[in-house]
């Protein structure tokens, strides 16, 4: 994860997951980050890729999810209308 300039990049830095691993610090980025990303990407692209990821990620972190989070964010980066397309076809 590298931080940006602007205010969705800094929090995406500090929301980021640690996970040690032979005494590594490894560090990634949140479902939810990994979600908003995925969807602004494919608004550029309209890749399907990127559409079947953000599914994926969806389906996988459900139960773990801030989904304020991910709206607030959502609405603010412009792709609102996609989050919403993706829980409906994700089943949430």
């Amino acid at each position: 994860v590298v931080a940006g300039t602007d205010e969705f990049e800094r929090l995406k830095f500090e929301r980021r997951r640690v996970i040690e691993f032979e005494g590594i610090a490894l560090y990634f980025a949140s479902p939810e980050d990994v979600i908003l990303n995925k969807l602004r990407w494919r608004q550029g692209s309209g890749s399907e890729k990127q559409w079947r990821d953000v599914l994926g990620v969806l389906k996988v972190q459900a139960d773990n999810l801030d989904f304020d989070y991910l709206t607030q964010w959502a609405e603010q980066l412009g792709i609102a209308d996609a989050l919403n397309q993706a829980l409906t076809d994700a089943g949430i």
